[in-house]
């Protein structure tokens, strides 16, 4: 679709548009076109979906700033998003819509990616801003296993990016808007959090009843997603599950209260104002969204099944944000409830008893695995791992994440409230020193998590058709045709695991793509990164350097680091040397040199030298390779 011009795209959808006009027009007089009317909506709908698209992209814009801006020109904006980073940077996308110098000013378009080093100014959602940036283009690194940022900021809309400074930022004004509104409020309550909860748990409560992960350590989060819990940090589904309940509850104890038409209002307004603090995440909207249309559906004498009102809020967002069809958060949220919704009642009728307690817990369950069987595949393949402990998890965050996050929103009702308020923030820690240690209990079981598996998009489509093949055959009571689709769908499943022990037991030596040398070499199932010793990365940089491939891999690399002329011998045929002009790789039968002073490059001539960002004044025609561009994979 990228490839094709909008106008091509408005040709075929003003046609179709035309066509269901004329069959909704004969449709509902002759009745061999009445079947054709919802196949024709539906193209009207992808073509709506298609065009909405591609006006998203910034390759659509006639005055995209990137067309015009000139070395010297400003650029005038307002800050649309902005994050704190853990770092020297924050984090900010500007909404340009002016460019400026001494001889001209064009009204443009387009977003543009700010990496902000703050030294005293504080930056906000909402504020007009003027900056003299040095553009330049979102790249990949082409390192193996790294995040694909040219893609993902590409969905947004996004294709360039600056670093800037605050001191050469003037801040012209603030724009009042909706949103901001909703972002100073945002900031109060995290605000509030951190000037009263134990600062260990505090990106954790943040991340909990917020949505903002930024205050989140990457120790957290790890232990988190290992353990299969990653859904309680990015406000979801569950999150206004539980919201609905507590409502609910509220409307059921007091009889003024007992009015559906009042409990809808009442409800739906207050799931909106919970979407828009928490920054309308994919999620979160998505479940607002669905509650809305069957609320709304309840309201004026309607009712929707399930499916109707997935789809309908699928719809209504897409049109909103065609884009956001490419978020991870809105795919991992639709196949989560379309799981729910096609695997809940099959699995909870496997299993009841006389006892409340354990049928409650067991729904609970139920919830849990048909909403994994939703997202197993996609998850494979976009995180290459998988929680090997979720079940005990999702028993355990049943009454956990229910009572942390309504503890959360008691506390901010009543915080003004001195007593009640320290008894809250008393309550809360202990809540979270509860969830935090059982998080951390499910991390110490031995094999907590299985990393390396590496399914493309075709293994995952595999996937998805034979799970919805054996629901089909389940619920048809065909039990020869159900017994072959699990045949093969076991052995789907097989190939991928398969192909994890292929990835960890791979050997190769990869120099990655890096202003300082960092090389990688795996062996008999381990992983070693090495570094020299007195010009190392910091230790968060080069985890997010190496997390991908030792994700992919299902491999933790060890950390090593060579002195100047010493040499690493990892086997007697894998050796490294480090000395003044450059590292000395022994590679099986291989020789490489990885050269940072080209004056004696003569001495290596039986070497291959490999060139990178580590010297960016190295002729590269000296050079057998390079790493400039990508990475370098070598293969024993």
């Amino acid at each position: 679709m990228l490839s094709l011009h909008w106008v091509i795209i408005f040709t075929f959808w003003i046609t179709s548009l035309i066509c269901l006009i004329i069959l909704n027009y004969y449709g509902r007089q002759v009745l061999y076109f009445k079947k054709w009317l919802t196949r024709a909506w539906l193209i009207v709908f992808l073509f709506s979906g298609a065009l909405g698209y591609q006006f998203q992209l910034p390759t659509s814009y006639a005055f995209n700033f990137s067309n015009h801006f000139l070395e010297n020109d400003q650029l005038q904006g307002e800050i649309i998003e902005y994050q704190k980073g853990k770092g020297k940077y924050d984090k900010a996308i500007l909404e340009v819509n002016k460019i400026i110098s001494p001889y001209r000013e064009i009204k443009v378009q387009g977003k543009l990616l700010c990496y902000i080093r703050t030294l005293d100014t504080t930056f906000s959602e909402g504020q007009i801003i003027m900056v003299h940036p040095q553009i330049i283009d979102i790249k990949n690194k082409h390192n193996p296993g790294e995040f694909d940022a040219e893609k993902y900021w590409n969905t947004k809309g996004i294709q360039k990016m600056v670093f800037l400074s605050s001191d050469n930022i003037s801040i012209l004004g603030v724009k009042q808007t909706f949103s901001s509104w909703w972002t100073r409020s945002r900031n109060y309550l995290k605000q509030l959090i951190k000037d009263n909860i134990k600062p260990e748990h505090q990106g954790l409560v943040i991340a909990l009843s917020l949505g903002d992960k930024s205050d989140l350590s990457n120790e957290k989060r790890e232990l988190f997603a290992n353990a299969g819990a990653m859904h309680v940090l990015a406000v979801s589904g569950m999150h206004v599950g539980i919201l609905l309940w507590f409502i609910k509850l509220i409307f059921r104890s007091f009889k003024p209260l007992r009015n559906r038409n009042t409990y809808l209002y009442f409800a739906i307004g207050a799931l909106w104002c919970f979407a828009f603090l928490t920054g309308m995440s994919a999620s979160v909207t998505r479940a607002v969204t669905m509650f809305s249309i069957l609320g709304v559906g309840q309201l004026i004498g309607k009712r929707f099944f399930s499916l109707q009102a997935i789809f309908a809020s699928a719809f209504i967002l897409i049109i909103f944000n065609p884009l956001i069809i490419y978020d991870i958060g809105f795919q991992l949220s639709y196949l989560a409830v379309l799981g729910i919704s096609a695997f809940y009642y099959p699995i909870l009728n496997l299993f009841g008893t006389k006892y409340t307690l354990i049928n409650w817990l067991w729904e609970g369950s139920a919830i849990g695995i048909a909403a994994q069987i939703g997202t197993v595949p996609i998850s494979l393949y976009y995180f290459n791992q998988f929680p090997n402990y979720f079940f005990i998890t999702n028993i355990g965050l049943l009454v956990l994440a229910f009572v942390a996050f309504i503890g959360v929103i008691l506390f901010f009702v009543f915080h003004l409230i001195p007593f009640v308020a320290d008894g809250l923030i008393l309550a809360n820690n202990f809540i979270f020193d509860t969830l935090s240690g059982f998080i951390a209990g499910i991390n110490q079981l031995p094999g907590e998590v299985s990393k390396g598996f590496t399914p493309n998009l075709l293994h995952v489509f595999v996937l998805y058709l034979l799970i919805l093949a054996a629901l089909y055959f389940w619920k048809k009571m065909k039990l020869k045709q159900f017994n072959l689709t699990t045949v093969f769908l076991f052995v789907a499943a097989l190939m991928l695991i398969f192909q994890r022990e292929y990835n960890k037991s791979k050997s190769e030596l990869v120099i990655l793509n890096h202003y300082k040398k960092v090389i990688l070499i795996k062996e008999n199932r381990k992983l070693f990164i090495v570094q020299e010793e007195n010009n190392k990365i910091k230790e968060d940089d080069l985890a997010y350097l190496v997390n991908g491939y030792e994700q992919r891999n299902g491999v933790v690399g060890s950390r090593l680091s060579i002195p100047i002329d010493k040499e690493l011998s990892l086997r007697d045929d894998i050796r490294i040397r480090r000395n003044s002009s450059g590292i000395k790789i022994e590679y099986h039968d291989q020789k490489y040199f990885l050269a940072q002073n080209m004056s004696k490059i003569k001495q290596y001539s039986d070497y291959k030298i490999i060139a990178g960002n580590w010297n960016p004044w190295m002729n590269e025609e000296l050079a057998d390779f390079s790493t400039k561009e990508r990475a370098l994979i070598i293969k024993p």
